[in-house]
């Protein structure tokens, strides 16, 4: 036992790099655009009627508190980490209409100081439209990052209106990455995160923009024994938890004649989806096992794991922006990446163990390779010198440049590592949409 406890020691410190891998997919919105544009299911609805959430869930206060009860029994049964929801969140229908849906975001405990108003992505392709119905990027996040970085554009919706199912789920895809699960934890400085009962954030660094968000983009649902043992805390990870709720959600709303919010509570269960597509979203160090781990810890080179492992995370990120959008904007569908997201599979169905047994272990299988791609492909100083820092370099914004500069070779086999990544993103992406609209 002596020697366990003095491994535990070792590998502990090295499992806190997580705090740097925040992110997966950028602009979830525009990566899910090419499947969603030829998915039948997708492209065969009619057009919706928005609705505000506050509308939504008056209309539904009871079916809701009955289906929230449900979920929460479910959660405490086969979660094994599962933080209760406090009894005093817990949905009342007798609420007064006007604080409905507060107590509404309270109960499914996402960050309550946002708006939830109808809003859509425009694509990069989409034409220009009257300055005054498009809504800034600010009175949708308060992620300061997000605000600087963000060039999409935004149309306002208003109750009434109309918008296709495609605009809705995709729009709605990227919304988790605007702010839905910032400051839910105790010792995150925010008044819901005292109440929501998830206790202290058990991995990731809370003082990051983002990175109270981490326990609930990662799944880490396939560690070794070893690192279960000396980090509990990545144990403690809730895409499972959000991925059912929106689900159920998403079917009461599609039975009960609310489309909109059918299509807008897919999306955001779409998002984890696609951020477990992301190996590094699923292994905590990729192609490093337990005696690699122990070495870095035992040799002072957890700092440099950090930036290598960091960097790396975002030179795919980068990458795989970059490609999508220059595809995009030109509606080059024939583009290989977006070739590769429209690939449809029929027999892609979802399941309440889908998520954990199929997903996130596809994701793992493949995070070496993935890994190993980067130091092949891209430059050295990007994904191999630990005495660089890739966020906000100027590599960053022109990564496909400095891709360009190591040759045709390195731009196409970063391609096919990228593409690869798609097959799991759209095949899992599709049985998502299919388990809900076939509920």
């Amino acid at each position: 036992m002596t020697k366990v406890r003095g491994l535990v020691c070792l590998i502990a410190p090295l499992l806190m790099l997580q705090s740097a891998m925040l992110h997966a997919w950028s602009d979830h919105a525009s990566l899910a655009w090419p499947l969603l544009r030829v998915m039948p299911e997708v492209q065969k609805a009619e057009p919706l009627r928005v609705e505000t959430l506050s509308e939504f869930v008056v209309a539904e206060r009871s079916a809701i508190a009955e289906l929230l009860l449900d979920h929460e029994e479910w959660a405490r049964q086969n979660l094994e980490h599962y933080a209760a929801l406090p009894a005093e969140l817990v949905f009342d229908p007798a609420t007064a209409d006007a604080d409905l849906e507060i107590a509404f975001l309270n109960a499914i405990r996402i960050n309550p100081t946002r708006s939830y108003q109808p809003y859509r992505q425009l694509m990069s392709f989409e034409p220009e439209t009257e300055q005054e119905a498009l809504i800034a990027v600010s009175e949708l996040t308060f992620l300061q990052g997000t605000i600087a970085s963000n060039d999409s554009r935004y149309l306002s919706l208003a109750s009434g209106d109309f918008v296709s199912a495609a605009a809705v789920v995709a729009t709605a895809s990227d919304e988790p990455d605007f702010g839905l699960d910032i400051g839910l934890y105790a010792d995150n400085g925010t008044e819901h995160g005292k109440r929501y009962g998830f206790g202290n954030q058990p991995f990731g660094n809370p003082n990051l923009e983002y990175g109270s968000q981490a326990p609930f983009h990662m799944g880490f649902y396939h560690l070794d024994w070893l690192t279960s043992l000396a980090q509990p805390g990545l144990l403690q990870t809730y895409p499972l938890y959000r991925t059912e709720l929106y689900r159920k959600l998403a079917v009461l709303a599609f039975s009960n004649g609310h489309d909109y919010w059918g299509w807008r509570f897919m999306g955001w269960g779409l998002h984890y989806v696609g951020d477990l597509a992301q190996p590094y979203h699923a292994v905590p160090l990729p192609d490093t096992g337990i005696l690699k781990s122990l070495w870095i810890v035992a040799t002072g080179k957890t700092g440099e794991a950090l930036q290598l492992v960091s960097n790396r995370h975002g030179v795919i990120e980068a990458f795989q922006k970059a490609v999508v959008a220059n595809a995009l904007v030109d509606q080059d569908w024939d583009q290989s990446t977006l070739r590769e997201v429209a690939q449809l599979s029929p027999g892609a169905l979802w399941a309440q163990n889908t998520l954990v047994q199929e997903l996130t272990l596809d994701a793992a299988a493949g995070a070496a390779g993935l890994d190993q791609a980067l130091v092949r492909y891209a430059p050295p100083k990007l994904v191999s010198d630990p005495a660089f820092e890739f966020s906000q370099s100027p590599e960053e914004s022109a990564i496909l440049a400095a891709i360009a500069v190591q040759g045709e070779d390195a731009e196409a086999g970063l391609t096919a590592s990228l593409n690869q990544q798609m097959q799991r993103f759209t095949f899992f992406a599709q049985a998502w949409i299919r388990g809900i609209l076939n509920s």
